[in-house]
Formats: structure tokens, C-alpha cells, sequence
């Protein structure tokens, strides 16, 4: 059975701040999710690849992490004091921030 949604009520994805995420109506959105505390994934991608404001990378999910630019990473991890290797790759990067 073909699922119809009108324009305005395009689908978007959100993510509350314990990573849970859904896809909604931005209807839906607007009138049940926002108030949850749930905003668009895109929302908090950009703040995850916006070095100036304070993202805290502890908090992120090793899915969001591997969108993060090495780098950042690496800059995240100077600023927290946590000792890397400078042959490490994302994947070691993401284990010390995660703490896997």
C-alpha cells in the first residue's frame, strides 16, 4: 500500500539528546517532538562540523563521530587532555572518545 504525505508535511528525521532517532512528519515535528527535546538530524550535524561552538563529542555516537573530520577530532581530544598517536585513524580517534 502506497504511503502518501502532503508537501508540507515532508518526512525529516530527528534525534533527542539520548541519540534515539525517528522519522516524522515535520508536522509532527512541530507540534509533539520539538517540545521533547527532538530536533532535525541536520540541526545537530552542522553543530557537530561547527568547530566554533561547543559540542561536546562525548555526547555524540560513534555514527555521528565518523561525520567529524579527523582534525576536529584531534582538536577535541587536545582541548580534553587525551593522549593519541599521530598514525592514529578515525576509527582509534573514535574508540578514545567513546571510550571503547
Amino acid at each position: 500500500m502506497a504511503k502518501y504525505v502532503k508537501a508540507s508535511d515532508s518526512i525529516i528525521e530527528v534525534i533527542n539528546e539520548q541519540g534515539k532517532k525517528l522519522r516524522v512528519t515535520e508536522r509532527a515535528y512541530n507540534v509533539v517532538y520539538k517540545g521533547k527535546g527532538f530536533k532535525p538530524v541536520n540541526e545537530v550535524s552542522n553543530k557537530a562540523h561547527d568547530t566554533t561552538s561547543e559540542v561536546d563529542y562525548f555526547t555524540l555516537s560513534a555514527e555521528e563521530l565518523q561525520e567529524i573530520k579527523n582534525d576536529d577530532l584531534k582538536a577535541f581530544l587536545d582541548k580534553e587532555g587525551i593522549s593519541y598517536k599521530s598514525s592514529d585513524n578515525k576509527d582509534d580517534l573514535i574508540k578514545l572518545i567513546t571510550g571503547e
